[in-house]
């Protein structure tokens, strides 16, 4: 896997102003409940303009719940106006403001619409991934690295799965659509899997996207952005460095940073070089935990250059509705940071372009997304 762009120690601070526009949808969606001997039972629910997030039951295979497996529904706030989010002039002097990595997906005059979505309060853990491809030919069902040496107090099971790619993260959805829901619902059609012989990862193969299937999926950039910022645009919130709330500032190398990655994050400076059991730290504003810190996160997005080769696909004006990345490239976008990232790598703006599909890495997992379909 490619070394990733900007992991040395540096400041980061929330600055600038821009517009956004985000859509309040109402609709009706199927969703999980901790019941039932097979699959997840399912359920119809309203969601009302009003409600920003409803949060749902666990993941239920053969007649266990499986924890840290909740998810949120999350229902995008409604036209805001100018909102204080990253900037363009507020970095270090090594870290200009006008690297695009630094910016996200909400840009200044970037008007962008996202439908209702329903994102895993957890990063995937061990545990989950084992259960979901058992029995399945040719698949490592224990892959990740950090499997034993867990803190006292922490269920190494239930610590993130790690050492995966991008198509085993995709091929794991799938899996488990057809295991909770049934094989129509996939999101995703995968064809062309070739393996390692070796690691029994997934090298290659060929996938495409249907949104309109309520399976399981990996979100998009835009909506792991959306929900990892608090997904209330009108918040201070929103425009911390990182994910949760408002814990303070402190200065570091004479820039006022937002200071509350150490409790919401496992990084660098906390880690003690490994991953920890999902949900241990403090969610932010939504209920999620881990977006910053603990494992990177895969996104479906293919990573792409502007125009003027800024590392973003993401710099043209306009409206743009549930944006998915560029239509093709060489790398998938990786989002949130990791242990062993330091604190600028775990901002909720920082776009991670080292993701070679096919890489692996003891510090990148993934976590589940699903469409809220009428």
């Amino acid at each position: 896997m490619k070394k990733t762009k900007g992991t040395a120690a540096r400041a980061f601070c929330a600055a600038a102003m821009f517009t956004l526009v985000l859509t309040v949808l109402s609709c009706s969606m199927t969703s999980p409940d901790s019941g039932g001997s097979g699959g997840s039972g399912m359920r119809t629910e309203k969601l009302s303009r009003t409600r920003r997030t409803v949060n749902l039951g666990g993941i239920t295979i053969g007649g266990k719940l499986y924890d840290k497996t909740g998810e949120v529904v999350i229902i995008p706030a409604g036209s805001v106006g100018k909102v204080a989010v990253t900037g363009d002039s507020s970095w270090s002097s090594y870290y200009s403001g006008n690297k695009a990595i630094y910016k996200g997906v909400f840009l200044k005059d970037r008007n962008v619409t996202l439908s209702p979505f329903i994102m895993s309060r957890y990063e995937v853990t061990q545990e989950l991934y084992a259960e979901v491809l058992s029995g399945e030919p040719f698949v490592d069902t224990n892959p990740s690295g950090f499997r034993l040496g867990a803190d006292a107090g922490e269920e190494p099971e239930k610590r993130p799965v790690e050492q995966i790619t991008w198509y085993d993260a995709v091929y794991f959805c799938n899996v488990l659509t057809k295991k909770t829901m049934a094989e129509s619902d996939c999101v995703y059609t995968i064809t062309n899997i070739m393996r390692d012989t070796t690691t029994k990862r997934i090298v290659t193969a060929t996938v495409t996207m249907d949104m309109s299937k309520k399976g399981y999926r990996l979100p998009t950039e835009a909506e792991w952005e959306y929900a990892a910022r608090g997904g209330n645009p009108g918040a201070e919130s929103w425009g911390n460095a990182y994910a949760g709330k408002q814990a303070g500032v402190t200065n570091i190398n004479n820039v006022d940073v937002d200071a509350n990655l150490e409790e919401f994050g496992w990084y660098k400076d906390n880690s003690r070089s490994k991953t920890h059991e999902v949900g241990k730290k403090t969610a932010n504003s939504l209920g999620l935990y881990d977006m910053s810190g603990n494992v990177m996160e895969w996104c479906w997005d293919w990573y792409s250059k502007d125009a003027k080769d800024n590392d973003s696909a993401y710099t043209e004006n306009g409206k743009v509705t549930n944006p998915a990345g560029a239509a093709s490239g060489s790398n998938r976008v990786i989002r949130g940071g990791g242990w062993s990232y330091c604190a600028d790598g775990c901002a909720v703006s920082y776009r991670i372009a080292g993701g070679n599909p096919d890489g692996l890495s003891n510090c990148l997992g993934f976590r589940l997304c699903r469409s809220a379909l009428n």
